[in-house]
């Protein structure tokens, strides 16, 4: 066949899609690389949002050109190339046929390379989120728009409405004194036209006495509808707490790089919930999922809501049903996921290719049995099957959303449903790499969504894994087929996890092959039924054919909701005996991938469990070239990987057995080979936001405490304060060992919701020793009911704790205040101060909220102590507000380190201007938590170093300043 008389399927080839792939993925990336990406878009939306009319359209135009003059130059040279090699490749065609041939393809090369480079450069800059200025950060402004997802309808006292609005308007609520200050943020603020914030809905901290703020907050907020706000925004941020030293742990999440994935450009709360209005009610399609979503609230959840408007998921067993059927995942709960992620099943809970591919099959094999009945000659050749299970899949993923996971699955179905038809010509590859293409086209940012990659290196997998293989015949072919499948994905995604995340979970073999054939088999088909079921009730009901008694159990949806019901109860049920399993066997790996290996590294050791998982894909019997001696070579590689990655990762595996028994029985043998290099004390100030969270690891011999029970053993891991409380009941503290590993040591310095509300998150069994302030422990006791059964111990001054020996000195935690009797109303004064010395050395010191005044009666005795020498590490009292970090006090400890634990954002103006002046004249290195993420420190006799969580590039300082970040 010429190529030249079909340019379609010449484009299509193989080489061709491989090149379009590449110059695509190459154009997306290099649109986030560089300064002038960022500049492009800023003065490009700066230009648009500012010219309105058809009287500046001329204007706007010539604002786009000459920001798209970078890639227009770009683009032009690179089609100029390929139109030169591809022409000169004409002229010599005659003369040299061989030297023309290859001049021809490097210029249709370049051609594909050019275009596709151009378009992805393109449409990555065009559909890249804006970032918010910083002028409006928690500036009160006026927002309208159409709210895209909710994930409950009314605010409760225990939980918040999370909201995602696209914004059609944006102005000031209240002009200042300065009118230039004005119009730069009013035109920082149009620059939000047509973008998406994530906002919260809070539930008022006192009870609302007027009228309109009693009824606004019992309005309920649906998807789809229009709103006009006043709201608080700041740019996206998030906490950043990653694992330092040698004790690796799971990767943490990036909360940043997730909303710049899903277009999110700022994060904020609504304010003032009696100005809210609602401007127009859900349309069009938005209307019909929120018709489908109270369907399904009535019939399923019948006698749980409170209202025909009313619909909200948590709590109810029918969020399951809301999300496999509806795409409705803001309905699941935060342990609904850490179940789902210790599982390994969190692909089952999204709609994705399986739930699409399921619905399209269902529906091709359902028109495909019709049609034979209706036209048993002609039946084979129809295209109508084809296009109705086309429709199906849109369908379906319309309903659900069209969500970047619905609407991958919807193209990779339609590309695979035009494959498979016939009627393309293509091969299986080339219908994957179509795919991949069309939705990295309509959706650039899914180039960084670890989805994408998952999703299409599973169908890659499987592609190789049976491509050349026979259909299997009989129920135990299929069986051993799906075993097979599933195993292998396993292995593979195993992998992929492994190098992204460095975490796995042991339980996802099993757990796949027993739930992924009954969600997608049996629960989706069963809940579609039910759609079906609810149609029919209402086509009967239109119709008025059937009898009074009937129309009655139509109109309550007997049907239709006993099937809901019966379904969500099942899964209900299922997933409490998932979440016992899970919270006892299925925890991602918490302790270092290389315990029991001398000198391998985490990274190391996962490349070599990911080369050994690519060599597992091999194991597909259809790949040719391969004899069966290689295939079970292939064989023994994946059982060697299976077995070591189970060593590594079952809680019962020789090397986690080593690791306990080694951090239990071997402390005497750690203390006396401590190696110069190696550090005696580890301290973590950890980014909790506005709180305080601090945790600190001795790597000494452990002793006893010479003010307590002598019999007991003092705990080598510590906590100073928990953090603020969260809302997520499951999500565990960072750095906070696990009870398996061994209990911690835990002083509250007093009782505020920022430094104590963390202590929720924890059980009695974790917990070794709590000291708290004799003032303090009633209002501990209100916060969580198992106070009384831990050892609780007073925080009184002139006790300590001793944690080792160290040169002949001990290492000790010692209170410094409050002192006995301490009579105040003030709870920030009864902050328990703990100090951390060696010998007479004082090595860091921790304040709690204390204030100017305390610091006074604490200064005299510091200052004898340090002895003319510098504190090495001082965490700054109260996050840094102005009623704490007295001149006097801070040149008295002429602290190295200053550490400043509050949030980036927070609202209380933490650290106050003034505190980090004094601050800034006093110590020697200034950090700020917010800005500098979690702080790691560690100590030992040869020297001390600090390390961040962020570091700042292009600064050539050994420390960070507030002032220098800013």
């Amino acid at each position: 066949m010429n190529k030249s008389s079909h340019p379609a399927r010449f484009w299509l080839s193989p080489a061709s899609l491989a090149q379009l792939l590449a110059g695509l993925v190459v154009g997306i990336w290099l649109s986030r690389q560089g300064e002038w990406g960022a500049d492009w878009q800023s003065r490009s939306s700066a230009g648009l949002g500012a010219q309105e009319g058809g009287a500046h359209g001329w204007a706007a135009f010539m604002t786009l050109s000459v920001n798209l003059l970078l890639p227009a130059l770009l683009l032009c040279w690179l089609m100029v190339a390929g139109a030169f090699a591809a022409t000169s490749a004409r002229a010599c065609r005659h003369s040299a046929i061989d030297a023309g041939s290859r001049r021809s393809r490097l210029g249709a090369l370049s051609l594909r390379l050019s275009a596709a480079l151009g378009f992805g450069l393109v449409i990555g800059l065009l559909q890249q989120p804006i970032v918010m200025a910083e002028a409006l950060t928690r500036q009160e402004l006026w927002l309208e728009g159409r709210i895209e997802q909710v994930n409950r309808a009314l605010p409760t006292p225990d939980d918040s409405v999370r909201l995602v609005l696209r914004i059609s308007r944006c102005d000031l609520f209240q002009p200042t004194e300065s009118p230039g200050a004005d119009a730069g943020r009013q035109a920082a603020c149009q620059r939000l036209l047509d973008q998406r914030v994530q906002l919260r809905r809070y539930w008022p901290r006192k009870p609302p006495r007027d009228v309109a703020t009693r009824e606004a907050l019992a309005t309920p907020w649906q998807a789809g509808e229009r709103w006009r706000m006043v709201v608080r925004l700041v740019p996206p941020h998030g906490a950043s707490n990653p694992a330092f030293g040698r004790s690796a742990s799971p990767a943490e999440f990036d909360r940043v790089a997730w909303l710049w994935r899903e277009g999110i450009v700022a994060t904020g709360y609504v304010r003032q919930l009696s100005l809210a209005q609602r401007l127009a009610p859900p349309g069009g399609l938005a209307a019909l999922r929120l018709h489908a979503e109270q369907a399904l609230w009535q019939r399923c959840g019948k006698g749980e809501g409170e209202g025909e408007a009313l619909v909200d998921w948590p709590g109810s067993p029918c969020r399951w049903l809301a999300a496999l059927t509806l795409g409705k995942v803001s309905a699941l709960t935060h342990a609904d996921w850490d179940t789902l992620n210790a599982t390994g099943l969190t692909h089952l809970a999204v709609v994705s290719g399986l739930h699409v591919g399921l619905m399209a099959s269902l529906v091709l094999g359902l028109s495909f049995g019709v049609l034979r009945l209706w036209r048993p000659g002609g039946w084979r050749f129809s295209v109508a099957p084809w296009w109705l299970a086309c429709l199906a899949a849109w369908s379906f993923a319309l309903l659900a959303g069209l969500a970047p996971p619905a609407l991958r699955a919807a193209l990779m179905v339609t590309v695979g449903l035009w494959m498979a038809s016939g009627r393309s010509g293509l091969g299986v590859w080339q219908v994957w790499m179509l795919a991949l293409i069309l939705v990295l086209g309509l959706d650039p940012l899914a180039l960084w969504r670890p989805g994408t990659w998952l999703s299409f290196i599973a169908v890659a997998v499987l592609l190789l894994a049976w491509q050349g293989c026979s259909r299997p015949r009989g129920v135990r072919g299929w069986c051993l087929a799906t075993l097979r499948s599933q195993w292998l994905l396993t292995l593979v995604m195993g992998a992929a996890l492994l190098l992204s995340r460095g975490q796995l979970s042991w339980l996802s073999l099993p757990m796949n092959l027993v739930m992924a054939p009954l969600v997608t088999l049996l629960i989706v088909p069963l809940g579609m039924l039910g759609w079906g079921l609810a149609g029919l009730e209402q086509l009967l009901l239109f119709t008025g054919l059937v009898p009074s008694r009937l129309a009655v159990m139509l109109a309550d949806g007997v049907f239709s909701g006993g099937l809901w019901q019966l379904l969500a109860q099942g899964m209900a049920q299922t997933m409490e005996i998932l979440s016992s399993l899970a919270s006892t066997q299925g925890r991602w790996p918490q302790v270092p991938m290389t315990a029991g290996l001398s000198d391998a590294t985490p990274s190391g050791l996962i490349l070599t469990l990911a080369v050994m998982a690519l060599l597992c894909a091999w194991l597909a019997e259809g790949v040719p070239g391969l004899d069966g001696r290689l295939k079970r070579l292939c064989g023994s590689v994946a059982l060697c990987w299976g077995l070591s990655l189970a060593a590594l990762t079952l809680p019962w595996s020789p090397t986690a057995l080593a690791t306990v028994g080694r951090d239990a029985g071997t402390r005497a043998t750690e203390a006396a080979s401590f190696s110069p290099r190696a550090p005696a004390l580890s301290l973590t100030v950890h980014d909790v936001g506005q709180g305080l969270a601090l945790s600190l690891r001795s790597h000494l011999a452990s002793s006893t405490s010479g003010s307590t029970d002598a019999s007991r053993q003092v705990p080598r891991h510590w906590r100073y304060d928990l953090g603020a409380s969260s809302r997520n009941a499951s999500a565990r503290l960072p750095g906070a060992p696990h009870v398996a590993e061994e209990p911690i040591g835990v002083i509250m310095s007093h009782g505020d919701g920022d430094h104590a509300g963390g202590l929720q998150a924890l059980s009695a069994e974790e917990i070794a020793v709590l000291w708290v302030p004799a003032g303090q422990r009633s209002r501990l006791g209100r916060q969580v009911d198992w106070l009384d059964e831990v050892a609780v111990r007073e925080c009184v001054a002139g006790r300590s704790i001793i944690l080792g020996q160290l040169q002949g000195h001990p290492v000790r935690l010692e209170m410094l205040w409050p002192p006995a009797g301490l009579k105040t109303l003030r709870d920030n004064a009864h902050s328990c101060v703990v100090l951390i010395a060696h010998g007479m050395r004082p090595l860091a010191l921790l304040t709690g909220d204390i204030g100017q005044q305390q610091e006074r009666e604490l200064q005299a005795t510091l200052h004898q102590r340090l002895a003319g020498r510098g504190l090495p590490l001082l965490v700054v009292a109260h996050h840094g507000s102005r009623t704490s970090s007295g001149d006097a006090w801070l040149e008295s400890l002429a602290a190295r380190h200053a550490i400043v634990s509050a949030g980036r954002y927070n609202p209380h103006g933490h650290p106050h201007p003034d505190v980090v002046e004094r601050l800034a004249r006093h110590v020697e290195c200034l950090w700020h938590v917010g800005l500098d993420g979690a702080l790691h420190w560690e100590w030992s006799p040869q020297g001390e170093r600090l390390q961040p969580a962020r570091r700042a590039g292009g600064i050539g300082v050994r420390c960070l300043g507030v002032k220098s970040a800013e």
